[in-house]
This record gives structure tokens, sequence and C-alpha cells, in this order.
């Protein structure tokens, strides 16, 4: 009877230490700490890209623009993210009296799935912050699993500081919550604010950190970088250090994952044609039966047989430059070329497959690269074709 009971008792500790060890672990899974930073303003893919952060259909996701002095067209650019994602806006302001609010900023932010805050002049939004108890709401939010995200400054005031335009004249250090014990850098491609960054950490008035171009992002989760992404290939993420046994300050480019569009075509479904050729070496054209030759005459056609183009204008045609073609299904094709090489980059031009013939669909800009071009042909790919469809009669 006795060896009875000491084995049920037995069973009963080891029974309860079990499922004291699966409570904790199902705890901890559920309060990880994810921070998202990126190097520019709040932007639709990033916006997107916290959203699939949240695993939820529809996510409640909080923009706080308190840097900006709760600015009303900022707001109303979120509020049209929102829309295109189709997620509800919710917006935290700070500029507002007791009645004007029937919720308390805890109510607001500790509800949200995610809370995304905005650019702006970081130092003031600190105080501002610190004053109303926010900061104190997003450390409880941090705990509880709620994902914080923001760019600029909404990116440095997750670190310990970063490098900040937020006092007059100078950029200047500007301390911010120290949910991420390293420096940050956001719009590190402004040689000022990097070059001053790196003098800082050579100088050891800053720790070793993490810098954002504009379009480039990092996911850290605990405290560790997890994933690095970015929008080009000309926007990138780095870890900014001195290297052991020197004085020299060492930027490591991360490789990044490329975020795109929910409706972009998928890299292997479409032909990838290198041609390198200028318009003055294909003047012989004379149809439209491939997407390269419709391009080609399209130009001469709208461009050069104009009776009132000037010798300069003649001659910036024909020295046009053609990069690439993608055709997708034989249906589809865009020519990226460098008529706007000067003033935006790397124009891109659409062409229709209509019964073997390829109509233009008109030009737009591609991006700063090849590879952004590239990136904007498959992401509109399938709106071209849909607006083709209504507008031609190919059948």
């Amino acid at each position: 009877m006795k060896r009875r009971i000491l084995s049920f008792l037995l069973f009963t500790m080891l029974s309860i230490f079990v499922f004291n060890s699966a409570s904790a672990q199902n705890n901890a899974l559920k309060t990880e700490g994810t921070i998202f930073v990126f190097g520019g303003d709040v932007n639709l893919k990033f916006v997107q890209y916290v959203a699939d952060l949240t695993n939820k259909e529809n996510p409640k996701i909080c923009y706080l623009p308190t840097a900006s002095a709760d600015n009303q067209e900022n707001i109303k650019y979120w509020e049209n993210i929102c829309n295109r994602i189709g997620i509800a806006s919710i917006v935290l302001k700070v500029w507002v009296s007791s009645s004007e609010k029937n919720q308390s900023f805890d109510d607001i932010l500790l509800n949200s799935d995610a809370i995304i805050v905005g650019g702006g002049n970081t130092l003031n939004m600190l105080g501002i912050w610190k004053a109303q108890g926010i900061d104190s709401i997003l450390n409880k939010a941090l705990k509880n699993g709620i994902i914080l995200a923001g760019g600029s400054a909404g990116s440095i005031c997750w670190f310990q500081n970063g490098i900040s335009d937020a006092r007059p004249v100078n950029l200047s250090l500007v301390n911010g919550l120290g949910f991420l014990p390293y420096s940050n850098c956001p719009h590190y491609s402004d040689e000022a604010k990097r070059n001053l960054y790196h003098q800082m950490v050579k100088d050891k008035q800053m720790s070793n950190g993490y810098a954002c171009d504009d379009r480039a992002g990092i996911l850290f989760k605990n405290g560790k970088a997890v994933e690095f992404v970015s929008q080009s290939d000309k926007h990138n993420s780095y870890f900014v250090r001195i290297e052991k046994g020197t004085v020299n300050v060492k930027a490591t480019k991360m490789e990044p994952k490329i975020l795109l569009s929910k409706n972009a075509l998928p890299e292997n479904v479409y032909s990838n044609l290198s041609i390198k050729q200028k318009i003055k070496d294909l003047l012989d054209v004379n149809d439209k039966t491939t997407p390269l030759n419709a391009y080609v005459s399209e130009l001469k056609s709208l461009r050069l047989n104009k009776d009132s183009i000037s010798e300069s204008e003649r001659n910036k045609v024909l020295n046009t430059g053609i990069e690439k073609i993608f055709v997708y299904e034989n249906k589809l094709a865009g020519v990226i070329n460098d008529a706007y090489w000067d003033s935006f980059g790397y124009g891109l031009w659409y062409f229709y497959n209509c019964n073997g013939i390829w109509k233009s669909m008109g030009e737009d800009i591609g991006g700063a690269t090849v590879f952004e071009s590239e990136i904007t042909f498959r992401e509109k790919a399938e709106i071209i074709i849909k607006n083709a469809e209504e507008k031609l009669n190919c059948h």
C-alpha cells in the first residue's frame, strides 16, 4: 500500500514538472521578442513584411507617427498602405486631449499584433514617449510578444543609440530605448551619416552596431539579427564594428532576402534575354513580330520620325541602349533601356503579344538598376496583362 502511495506521489510530481516545463516552453515561444528595423520611412513592402510576421490573416498593426508630430499627410499615406494590404488602419496619436480619446495608450498598444513607428525627429519622439509613459508600454508590448518595427527615427528608438538629425545644425548621437544592445545608423547611404557613424564607433562613443540603407531592413529575434531583407540590389544592411586587434572600422554587407509584392511573378516563369545593343544599330527593323523589333519600331515612329526633333534629341534616341528583355508566357514582354539614365535610371517598356504582333502597353520607370527594373516587371506583369486583355481585341 505504501509503495502504491509513493508511486502515485512520484507520478504526480513528475506530471506537474513536465506540465510546468511545457508551459514554460510555450510561454517562451509566445513571448519571443521580435523587432524589425529599416533604414528609411514606412512603405508598403515593409508593412506587408511586418503583417506576414504576425502569421495572422487580419493583423492589428498600430502606426505611431509621433516623430512627425502626428503629421496628417503621413497618416493618410499609412491609411493608403493599409487599404492596399487589406488591413484596418490603427493610429496612435499623442497630440490629443483627454476629451478626444476613448482608449488609453495601453489599450491601443497592448491589443495590437504589431507596432510600427514612423520617421521624423527621434529626440522629440522619445521625450514625448517618456513623458506619456509610452516607452514603458512598448517595453511591455515587446515582452508580451507584440512585434515592434519602424524606420529612420522608428529604427533608432529600439537601439542603445543612433546617428540622427534631431538636433539643430549638426548630426549627433541620440540615445534610444535600449531594447537592442547595439548602435544604429539608418539612411546609411547618406555619406555624412555614414562617416559620423564610423568615426563614433572608432572613437568608442558608440558600440558596434547595425546600419541600413533606406530600403533595407533587419529582423531581430530575442536581440539577435536573424534575417536581412531589401527591396533592391542597391540597398543593403551592414554590421559595423572595430576590426579585432586594430583601430579600423569595418562594415560587413549582409546578404539580403529580396522582398517582392504578393502578385509578383516567380523567378522561373519568364525568360531573361541579354541584348546590349543601341537603337542606331537596329534601324533596319520594320516589323513588330518580336519584342525587340516592336520597341525599335515604336521609338522610330514616336521619336525619330517627329518633324520637330532636334539633332541632340535624335542623337539621344539613337544612342539609347537596350539592356535586357523579359518575356512571360510569350504574352508579355518588358524591354529594359537606358533612355532615362541621367534622370531616373532605367526605362521599362511593355509589349503585349496580340496575334503575333507585339503591341505597346506604354513605358514605365524600371528602377535605379537593371535588377530593380526586373523586380518592377515581375510585380506589374499581371496588371499589364489584365489591362491589355481589356483594351486590345486580340481574339
